[in-house]
């Protein structure tokens, strides 16, 4: 079997399956594990290669989310399975469907229920005061995580301030951050490449007097923990977990 994997969520849940030696091609984005490296280079999750990835003789595409638009008429070799994942349960349905695809369901399910498991176990060891947590996804213009993330937030310990649990992330305004005046903000911005400077953010008009940075209650977590649909939300709520913890005693 021969897999183009264009996003890197759907890499990363084909190597922790088992199905890693079967990638072929990966985009620019793909960056873990390590041996996702070493497969061909197919564009971005934004922009494919169709001719390159046809090259390739695949029999699966898997793409997720956003799309490329060179594969919405697609013809050439490989079935396009496209991935959407939502809330959290929609994250583990993912792993499981290409669990089946692969021939690999056994190693998707004994996933699936490890990573139940270790939230279970997070979820279960989290602070019984929760602090509200502002998760930010995007910062121009700013856009409170949606989707998956709320319900790591809770997990994690906290309550999520913005953002709908199975909803995309959305714009917000800093009278709506005033008005739910979070105790944490969370920065996980996606294609994060420059260093974070906190002072992008205070210098938001308005943001400046927010409680949390006032009181210098802000974290920046790498994007590739909580904006991945995959296995390593697991470490990204156990990041979350920790923070919440840090910052509930601090309170």
């Amino acid at each position: 079997m021969r897999i183009v994997s264009l996003s890197p969520s759907s890499t990363e849940i084909l190597f922790a399956i088992g199905a890693g030696d079967e990638v072929v091609g990966v985009t620019y984005h793909c960056d873990y594990p390590a041996k996702a490296l070493q497969r061909q280079r197919l564009g971005s999750w934004l922009h494919a290669q169709p001719k390159a990835i046809d090259a390739l003789a695949p029999d699966f595409i898997i793409t997720t989310t956003f799309r490329p638009e060179e594969l919405r008429t697609y013809s050439g070799r490989g079935e396009v399975i496209h991935l959407e994942p939502t809330g959290l349960s929609s994250v583990l349905e993912t792993i499981l469907l290409l669990g089946r695809v692969t021939g690999r369901y056994q190693a998707a399910e004994q996933l699936v229920q490890t990573m139940q498991q270790e939230f279970e176990n997070i979820r279960a060891s989290a602070p019984v005061n929760k602090i509200k947590v502002y998760c930010e996804a995007w910062p121009s213009p700013p856009m409170h995580a949606g989707n998956w993330v709320p319900e790591l937030i809770e997990i994690a310990g906290g309550t999520a301030v913005g953002g709908s649990h199975a909803s995309p992330s959305s714009l917000v305004s800093v009278d709506a951050l005033h008005n739910a005046d979070p105790d944490l903000m969370v920065f996980h911005w996606c294609d994060q490449e420059k260093p974070f400077d906190i002072e992008q953010i205070r210098s938001r008009s308005g943001w400046s007097k927010l409680r949390a940075l006032q009181a210098n209650a802000y974290e920046y977590l790498p994007e590739n923990l909580l904006n991945r649909p995959g296995p390593r939300l697991v470490d990204g709520v156990r990041q979350l977990h920790t923070i919440i913890r840090k910052h509930q005693r601090a309170k």
